[in-house]
Formats: C-alpha cells, sequence, structure tokens
C-alpha cells in the first residue's frame, strides 16, 4: 500500500488480479482504479510532490502512473527481474531500486532517466534507502553487507560490516537522518547510530 504525501489517498495492490486502486482515506471510497496488466502488485508509493505512484509488478516490471487520472507514464524495468522494493528521496525528485544484475539504479523522477548505477555488493543488493538530507544514500547487499554512497560522485564513502546472520531485507534512515534501521535474515533489528 502507498499513502499519498497528504494523507488524502491510499492506493493498494494485490496478487491475483493486475489492478491498484486509489481510495480517500477519509471516506473509504475508491476514486480510481488502474489495470496495470503487469501482473500481481507487490509494492507501492508516492513521489514526494504526490504527482506520481510507482509499483513493482508481477511482469517484473517498475511502473510509473498518474494517480490523477491513472494514466501510464514510464514502465522503467520491463522485464529486468522481480523489483522487491524502492526508495525515494525526501523531495520525491530521485528514485532508487536494485536492479537484477545486483546492482542499484538511481533516477531523476523528473524524465525517469538512470543518473547512477551502484555497484560493488557480492551477490546483488537487495534494498536502499535515501539519507533524509544531502545527497547519500545507503544499500544493503544479499551478502549483509551495508554500503553509503555520496550520489554526487557515485562513489562509495563508509561500509560496515555484514550483519551476522547473512542476508539483509530492508533498511530505512530515521527521519533526522542519525539512526539507521535494518532487518537481517536471522529475525534480528538493528539500529546503527551515534551513541548518546
Amino acid at each position: 500500500m502507498g499513502v499519498s504525501p497528504d494523507g488524502k489517498y491510499a492506493a493498494t495492490g494485490g496478487s491475483g488480479d493486475g489492478w491498484v486502486k486509489v481510495f480517500e482515506t477519509a471516506s473509504g471510497r475508491e476514486v480510481r482504479a488502474i489495470d496495470t496488466r503487469a501482473g500481481a502488485t507487490y509494492t507501492l508509493g508516492y513521489t514526494g510532490d504526490g504527482r506520481f505512484l510507482v509499483g513493482s509488478h508481477g511482469d517484473g516490471s517498475l511502473r510509473v502512473w498518474n494517480p490523477a487520472d491513472g494514466s501510464a507514464v514510464k514502465t522503467l524495468s520491463a522485464n529486468a527481474g522481480y523489483v522487491p522494493v524502492f526508495s525515494f528521496s525526501r523531495d520525491g525528485k530521485s528514485v532508487a531500486f536494485p536492479t537484477e544484475e545486483g546492482a542499484i539504479s538511481v533516477l531523476e523522477t523528473s524524465a525517469w532517466s538512470e543518473v547512477r548505477r551502484l555497484e560493488g555488493h557480492e551477490g546483488g543488493a537487495v534494498s536502499s534507502a535515501f539519507h533524509p538530507r544531502g545527497r547519500g544514500l545507503v544499500s544493503l547487499g544479499q551478502d549483509g553487507g551495508i554500503r553509503f554512497w555520496d550520489l554526487g560522485t557515485g562513489k562509495r564513502i563508509h561500509e560496515l560490516s555484514a550483519l551476522a546472520g547473512g542476508s539483509g531485507f530492508r533498511l530505512a534512515f530515521a527521519a533526522d537522518g542519525l539512526s539507521l534501521v535494518v532487518t537481517g535474515g536471522d529475525g534480528m533489528v538493528r539500529i546503527f547510530g551515534r551513541k548518546r
């Protein structure tokens, strides 16, 4: 499910019929139905400005929709393999997702064009998150490795030791950017940050 930045709308998808439906959160009224024609919908999210709705789908694609009228805007990765998760920068100007090759692709939402491809995780990357401030991004690998990137240069600037339990699942920054929360394959939730 994805919720619009103003909280007025919620978009839902499922594994059965290939439809994405948009509802008013206050009334529960359905305001839009989008026939994705792309199979199951796994993940949905709005850009920070609410102009676009992005979904990962069963045909291996990541697709961009106009939530106001349900029209298709862009198919980002047709037949590129399963895209389990993607992340937006806080300002909504960038989106990042793991590719079939295991890299992290970073696109600008103004033209939906790739501006960075971050590589280096052994076994490939599975998740990413933008830092709430600045031009940084962190990625999580199949090997449990956590890497910090400077998006201005595309260079790796820091790395944390691999998670003890092997593969990682998801990661997210706290709103102030001072802590990083990581879930691992061992069922543990780890929080990285400065000691207070």
